[in-house]
């Protein structure tokens, strides 16, 4: 690969910089699954201390459920980054297959 993007006129890719975004969501991840068992509280609020207690709950489902869609979406950038590179490779290896072919 001669540049770290690949692509044509109106697409490049950068495989690097797919599996930079990929770290930082993995990561984004990470904290949310992390925090997401520390929102399940039962305050003492009273009359309101069922209620809160519900909503804190529904809360952690729902940060833990985006933690695992954004972990998701990292692997996917990953995946999609090696199958940038492997084509790539296929590209480069099979154009260099034609000029040998080609030469007199």
């Amino acid at each position: 690969m001669t540049s770290p993007s690949t692509g044509g006129p109106g697409l490049q890719v950068d495989p690097a910089a797919l599996e930079s975004a990929a770290g930082i969501l993995e990561a984004t991840g990470t904290e949310l699954a992390d925090g997401a068992p520390g929102l399940r509280t039962r305050p003492d609020l009273g009359v309101s201390t069922d209620e809160v207690a519900t909503a804190l709950a529904a809360l952690a489902e729902a940060v833990a459920a985006v933690a695992t869609e954004v972990g998701s979406t990292a692997e996917s950038l990953r995946t999609t980054a090696a199958d940038v590179r492997a084509t790539d490779q296929a590209v480069a290896a099979s154009s260099q297959q034609r000029r040998a072919a080609l030469a007199p």
